[in-house]
């Protein structure tokens, strides 16, 4: 039986390709460097912001510190110009809360943006425990955060579970012993882990829960 899912943000729950590029981009022109295409931008995604700001400006001589800094300030106030909530994702998470599975996100975006997002996006109220990439837990793949949840609320390995759409969050998985689920429609990719299985869409993996 299930009983707990922790659920990566980017690319999993919500998509927010446009809105990370757009902030990147801001701070790169303000630095005076060259804007990105998006897609370019998605690749530097999954491993905390810092790691993102570093990748994004490889390419020039800048003061790190002031771009993480402008990145940061810029994102706060544009965390939902155009992210969006994955297809069935609002439904999914309905269904999967009222079965009485406890839901949880582990992202490594900061913890105040994961809230603020959830929460305009009319989903927090779903999520027991929403822990960012800033909490006490070392980022994904460290396996902390999940074994932090299973313990806290008393589950089993078997009944616990991962879904995500980066190796980050499958390695966290295996490393915690949890079950872990690929979303393929993501943006990020699962390099040699082989998750317990894949979906194509958000709806698919409620259905795959739940025959758990």
């Amino acid at each position: 039986m299930v009983k707990l899912i922790a659920f990566d943000l980017d690319g999993t729950l919500i998509d927010s390709r446009r809105d990370l590029a757009g902030a990147v981009n801001y701070m790169r022109s303000s630095l005076g460097l060259e804007p990105l295409a998006v897609e370019r931008v998605v690749t530097f995604v999954g491993n905390g912001v810092v790691s993102l700001v570093r990748r994004a400006v490889a390419d020039g001589e800048v003061d790190f510190d002031e771009a993480l800094r402008r990145m940061k300030l810029y994102y706060a106030d544009h965390l939902v110009d155009t992210t969006a909530l994955y297809p069935g994702v609002s439904a999914g998470l309905a269904e999967l809360f009222q079965s009485g599975i406890a839901l949880a996100v582990v992202s490594n975006k900061p913890t105040a943006a994961a809230e603020r997002i959830l929460e305009k996006l009319g989903v927090a109220r779903y999520f027991t425990t929403i822990i960012g990439g800033d909490s006490a837990y070392p980022l994904k793949p460290e396996p902390d955060a999940l074994t932090a949840l299973r313990e806290k609320g008393g589950f089993q390995l078997s009944e616990c579970w991962i879904f995500g759409d980066h190796y980050t969050d499958l390695e966290a998985g295996r490393r915690a012993g949890f079950r872990r689920a690929f979303a393929r429609y993501g943006f990020g990719e699962k390099r040699e882990e082989t998750p317990d299985f894949e979906v194509d869409s958000f709806a698919e993996f409620v259905m795959a829960i739940k025959g758990y």
